[in-house]
């Protein structure tokens, strides 16, 4: 593995965030990324107050087939012949590049309305420990997953592409790409980066700031993309 990712690989393993830039040809945006597993209230809430963007789970494929869920396009696909308009909505291809990652939105069973940051912390760790039973005990996963869930709810579930990397480029790969590199389970929570000066993505600059004053992992996409290919040998 290279070098310049090891730092990151641990903080990640141990539950500590990272900051991960896509590329300037892609969104341009940086995400605040740590380990489902390790997620807690308080880290919800630094997501939620110094990154601002959407708090998403992301998955990694084979994952989402245990629990046979799919991309967020595919259902409208399916519900526009009961619905037609909805055909109108479904978005084959992000502006920025790619399938739009999106499927259902959940929460656990267990929470009350779903959105505080204790309860949304409960839904995303609950969804990493049965993903980490579906690793080895698929259909005990799946039958917990499906008892454990409902939707609608307040986590945004993302699903990386099948083959990650050299699929699509977005968060959603580079950040289950990460976990898997660092040994835990293929859950992650990511959040965009925004500003609230030029209301627009934190620049990657001034990401890199704020990820030098709190010490945390700073990554680049190409990087992990370079790290992809090395180990998939392609």
């Amino acid at each position: 593995m290279f070098p310049d990712l090891k730092p990151a690989l641990a903080a990640l393993s141990r539950g500590d965030f990272v900051l991960i830039h896509d590329s300037k040809e892609r969104e341009n945006e940086v995400d605040l990324v740590v380990a489902a597993q390790h997620l807690t209230p308080a880290k919800v809430a630094t997501m939620r107050r110094e990154a601002g963007g959407l708090i998403c789970a992301a998955l990694s494929w084979s994952l989402a087939s245990v629990y046979g869920l799919p991309y967020l396009s595919e259902i409208l696909r399916v519900a526009s012949s009961d619905y037609p308009f909805l055909s109108r909505l479904i978005m084959e291809e992000a502006p920025y590049g790619g399938r739009p990652a999106f499927s259902i939105t959940v929460n656990h069973r267990g929470v009350f309305t779903g959105i505080t940051d204790e309860e949304r912390s409960y839904t995303i760790r609950r969804l990493a420990e049965i993903s980490a039973l579906a690793l080895s005990d698929a259909p005990s996963a799946k039958s917990r997953f499906y008892s454990e869930f409902c939707s609608p709810g307040h986590v945004h579930l993302l699903i990386a592409a099948r083959n990650l990397l050299g699929e699509r480029r977005g968060h959603t790969e580079l950040s289950v790409f990460m976990a898997e590199q660092a040994g835990i389970t293929p859950v992650t929570v990511l959040c965009e980066m925004l500003d609230s000066v030029s209301h627009r993505a934190l620049g990657r600059l001034d990401a890199m700031r704020y990820a030098e004053e709190r010490g945390i992992p700073f990554v680049e996409g190409e990087t992990l993309i370079q790290a992809y290919r090395s180990v998939r040998g392609v």
